[in-house]
């Protein structure tokens, strides 16, 4: 059943993503190489949040039960996704856009049920962090997408580990949306996800992030969400530190992410982004296991595993330039 479920999700996206194109040129939402941040060589559609978010929607309706929580979730990110569309047409200032995120997020934690002060806050400012976190990550051809698909099932796997399959279900729904969409995306891109697909994909993870939140023990929480985002949360952080003691805006873009650094050194488009889901699976799979209290001895084996293939990874790429 579950693999019937994954093959709708991912077909919808596949069969969209061709008519979110057509849109994305004649919306003019369009990335043109203006600046050496950018990774390609010629206009791309970044449009492809059109396919993300319908396919979601329209599996996620079709699909899953339908709840409060559920269409909040949905009502949210579809403003997040028009807001996103609006910026990718008419290019609108971080400040703007900041303060259009925040109304929607507040609004969407509300809906939820979250409604002690310090929660509510505290919650706003985890789905506007990892709206902005994923956005930042879009820089290489496949990268969002297939962070986020495996950020998605990881979520799903603390779900049903958690005993709440009703939460699993959109979150598989989301992962394989992300994988048909991919097959666009990937490495050379025919069509970007623009902000209409980062923030939308990264505001759904923190607005599903809340019940996965209630359900795990006050300290776990914190530490188990942090892994399961560990990869976009850590870029973000460094971006804005990066940017701070620079004297420049947390927004304002430069080529200094992570994803930039090891292209740099010359290692291949395709490889650079299976590099980093390689570690993105590690710190997801650590989430995971602690949701469990019985499987911290293996989250623990895991978190030694990830040090190694970051030591690996390391002395990958230091060779890799050595004899490239």
């Amino acid at each position: 059943m579950i693999w019937y479920i994954g093959a709708f999700g991912a077909a919808l996206s596949f069969a969209l993503t061709p008519v979110a194109m057509s849109l994305g040129c004649k919306l003019h939402a369009v990335d043109v190489p203006k600046d050496r941040r950018r990774m390609h060589q010629r206009r791309i559609p970044r449009s492809g949040g059109i396919a993300l978010f319908f396919a979601f929607l329209i599996s996620g309706l079709a699909l899953c039960q339908h709840t409060s929580f559920l269409f909040c979730a949905l009502g949210g990110g579809g403003l997040i996704f028009l807001l996103g569309l609006a910026d990718d047409i008419l290019c609108l200032g971080p400040r703007c856009k900041l303060f259009f995120q925040g109304s929607i997020g507040l609004a969407t934690v509300l809906g939820c049920g979250v409604t002690a002060p310090r929660a509510v806050i505290g919650w706003l400012l985890w789905v506007l962090t990892l709206t902005n976190a994923h956005n930042f990550i879009d820089g290489l051809d496949g990268l969002l997408a297939g962070t986020v698909a495996v950020e998605a099932t990881a979520m799903a796997a603390a779900f049903w580990s958690l005993g709440a399959g009703n939460l699993a279900l959109p979150m598989l729904l989301l992962a394989t949306v992300c994988l048909g969409f991919r097959c666009f995306n990937r490495h050379p891109a025919v069509i970007f996800a623009g902000d209409c697909g980062s923030g939308t994909l990264g505001f759904l993870l923190g607005v599903f992030s809340i019940p996965l939140g209630t359900l795990l023990p006050v300290g776990i929480e914190q530490l188990s969400l942090f892994f399961l985002f560990a990869y976009p949360l850590t870029d973000l952080l460094a971006a804005v530190l990066r940017r701070g003691l620079r004297g420049k805006s947390p927004f304002a873009a430069d080529r200094g992410h992570l994803h930039h650094r090891i292209f740099d050194v010359g290692i291949p488009h395709a490889l650079c982004v299976r590099l980093l889901h390689w570690i993105c699976m590690g710190t997801a799979g650590i989430g995971v296991l602690l949701c469990r209290g019985d499987r911290w001895p293996f989250a623990g084996m895991l978190c030694f595993g990830v040090a190694i293939l970051l030591i690996y990874l390391r002395y990958f790429i230091v060779g890799f330039v050595e004899n490239g």
